[in-house]
C-alpha cells in the first residue's frame, strides 16, 4: 500500500507542481494562523500530511508532527517536523490522551469511509488537550459538484453541514465555519500562482463565495466536557 501511494502522489503532483504547492501553501498558512492562539499550540499534528506543506510553513506549535501512510514523508518534513510514517488509525501509539494542542486535517476525509471519519474524528478528540482544536479543510461535493470524483481514490462526499454533524457525534463544538473557502485543487485555474493566492485571501469572503469550492471548519474539544469526563 505504501508503495502505490508513492505512486498515485508522484503522478498526479509532479516536482514542478510540488515546488507551485509549497508556494501556495505558505500563503494558505500565514492566513489560517489568525485562527491560532499563540500561548496554546504546545503539539500540533499534520494528519495525512502529504508533503508536508501546512505543518512545515505554520509557524507555531512547540512540537510539530507529520503523520502519513506514504514514506515520501519524512523527505518532504522540514526543521522541527518529525515525520512519522504511518496510518491515521495508529495515532494513539504516538501521542497521549489530552497532549495535542492541534490536529490539522486537510483533503483526507474524502478518502476514507464514513465509518472511518468517525473513528479519525473519536480518536483525535480523545487526544486533544481541553480547549484543543481539530482544523479541517475539506472539497465540499455542494460547490465541486461533479469534478470531486475526478480523483480516484476519493470515496466518501462531505459537506460542511454532515461533518458538523459529525463532529457533534464525536463530543466536539463548531468554532468556525467557512462553507466557502479554497477552490477544489491547486489543478483549478484560479488561484494557482502564491501571489494570486495572496490576493484571493486578501479579498476573502468575496473571493471564496465565486470561487471557493473547499470549505474550511474548526471544531474545539469542550473543556467544559473534558471536567465531566
Amino acid at each position: 500500500m505504501d508503495k502505490k501511494l508513492q505512486g498515485l502522489y508522484s503522478r498526479r503532483f509532479h516536482r514542478k507542481e510540488q515546488k507551485d504547492k509549497a508556494a501556495v501553501w505558505k500563503e494558505i498558512c500565514t492566513y489560517l494562523e489568525q485562527f491560532a492562539g499563540r500561548g496554546r499550540q504546545d503539539c500540533v499534528v499534520d494528519v495525512a500530511a502529504g508533503y508536508c506543506e501546512f505543518i512545515n510553513h505554520f509557524r507555531y506549535g512547540k512540537k510539530k508532527y507529520a503523520i502519513d501512510a506514504n514514506p515520501d514523508v519524512a523527505k518532504y518534513a522540514r526543521g522541527r517536523v518529525k515525520p512519522i510514517v504511518d496510518g491515521i488509525q495508529n495515532l494513539p501509539c504516538y501521542f497521549q490522551e489530552g497532549t495535542v494542542s492541534l490536529f490539522f486535517i486537510s483533503n483526507f476525509l474524502e478518502h476514507l469511509s464514513k465509518r472511518d471519519i468517525q473513528k479519525l474524528l473519536e480518536t483525535a478528540y480523545r487526544l486533544l488537550q481541553p480547549g484543543g482544536q481539530v482544523w479541517i479543510l475539506t472539497p465540499n461535493i455542494r460547490y465541486v459538484g461533479g469534478k470531486y470524483w475526478d480523483f480516484y481514490d476519493h470515496i466518501t462526499p462531505v459537506t460542511e453541514k454532515s461533518l458538523i454533524e459529525a463532529a457533534g457525534l464525536a463530543g466536539y463544538e463548531l468554532k468556525t465555519c467557512i462553507p466557502k473557502f479554497l477552490p477544489f485543487t491547486t489543478k483549478s485555474r484560479i488561484p494557482k500562482a502564491w501571489w494570486m493566492v495572496r490576493l484571493y485571501l486578501k479579498l476573502m469572503p468575496l473571493s471564496g463565495m465565486l470561487f471557493g469550492e473547499q470549505s474550511f471548519l474548526i471544531f474545539s474539544k469542550s473543556k467544559s466536557k473534558w471536567r465531566e469526563e
